[in-house]
């Protein structure tokens, strides 16, 4: 498997979860990928 290509793949803003968690608590659906973990 090439590594290259997976990072391409997933959403560095969220690293591919489809959401990051707030400060304050709690989580957000991330804005970049719309909460599929992928990029577009």
């Amino acid at each position: 498997m090439n590594v290259t290509s997976t990072e391409k793949t997933t959403c560095t803003y969220c690293s591919g979860k489809g959401y990051f968690q707030l400060i304050l608590g709690g989580s957000e659906t991330c804005p970049r990928c719309d909460g599929t973990g992928k990029n577009k």
